[in-house]
C-alpha cells in the first residue's frame, strides 16, 4: 500500500506568492493527512477565470501544467481548482491519471445532501458543470452584489450572506459553492453557521472525490478484497 498520494494542483489564477499559491494544497493535505500536493498555476491571468475569453486562454496553459505535473512531479492524481472544470474532459484525454474538476465534483456531492440545490458563485450564470448535473434540481443561482472575479468576494461578507440567504428562501436545502475563491477564504462555514443550511466548499468536494479516484485506482483491492 503506498505510504502517500501526490496530487497536483492547479490553480486557475497567476499567483507569485508560493506560500498564497499553494493555500489549497495545505487545505487538502489538512483534510487528507495521506494526501501531499504540488502545486501549481497559470501564467498571467491574475484575476483568474471569470468569463468565456479568460476560460479560453486559461485551456492551453491548464493542460501544459497537468501533464508537467504527470511527467515531472509523478503526480498520482490532478485536480483542476476551478469550478468552471476547465480544461477537464481535454486534460484526461491527455493524462493517465485521475483528473477531478471542483465544479463536477461539488455539484455531484450536493445532490447527495439536497434535491433542492441553491448555487453560489461569481459568474453572470451557474457554471456549466452545475447547470449539466443539476439540472432541474437547481432552485437558484447568485451572485454575491458587486462580485465579478474571484478577488472581489472578500470584498464583502454581507454581500456574500445576503446572496447566501436568498438561496435559502427559494427553498435551497444546500448551497453549492461555485468558485474556489471561497475554499481560499473559508467562506463555506462561515455562510453554513449565519445562513443555517448545509454548504458544500468546492475544494474539500474535489478532494474527496480524488481521494475516492486515489484508493479505486492503487489500493481498492487492499481495503475491499476481492476474493472471488
Amino acid at each position: 500500500m503506498k505510504e502517500y498520494f501526490k496530487v497536483g494542483v492547479i490553480r486557475v489564477i497567476f499567483i507569485e506568492d508560493y506560500e498564497k499559491l499553494s493555500l489549497h494544497g495545505r487545505i487538502i493535505e489538512r483534510a487528507f493527512p495521506q494526501v501531499k500536493t504540488v502545486n501549481k498555476c497559470i501564467k498571467d491571468q491574475p484575476q483568474g477565470i471569470y468569463d468565456e475569453v479568460t476560460e479560453k486562454e486559461a485551456i492551453p496553459k491548464i493542460l501544459s501544467l497537468a501533464e508537467e505535473m504527470v511527467k515531472v512531479d509523478e503526480v498520482d492524481g490532478i485536480l483542476i481548482s476551478c469550478a468552471g472544470d476547465p480544461g477537464l474532459e481535454e486534460v484526461r484525454r491527455r493524462v493517465n491519471v485521475p483528473v477531478v474538476g471542483a465544479g463536477s465534483a461539488t455539484a455531484s456531492i450536493a445532490l447527495t445532501i439536497s434535491d433542492r440545490v441553491g448555487v453560489l458563485g461569481i459568474t453572470d450564470k451557474a457554471p456549466k458543470p452545475y447547470l449539466r448535473i443539476l439540472g432541474s434540481h437547481m432552485v437558484g443561482y447568485a451572485r454575491p452584489y458587486g462580485v465579478k472575479t474571484t478577488l472581489d468576494i472578500s470584498k464583502d461578507l454581507n454581500a456574500v450572506i445576503s446572496a447566501a440567504e436568498y438561496l435559502k428562501n427559494l427553498g435551497a436545502g444546500v448551497i453549492a459553492l461555485a468558485c474556489t475563491g471561497y475554499s481560499t477564504l473559508g467562506l463555506a462555514p462561515v455562510i453554513q453557521e449565519r445562513v443555517g443550511i448545509p454548504v458544500v466548499d468546492p475544494l474539500l468536494a474535489s478532494a474527496s472525490v480524488m481521494y475516492f479516484e486515489l484508493i479505486r485506482t492503487h489500493t481498492f483491492k487492499d481495503i475491499l478484497g476481492g476474493s472471488l
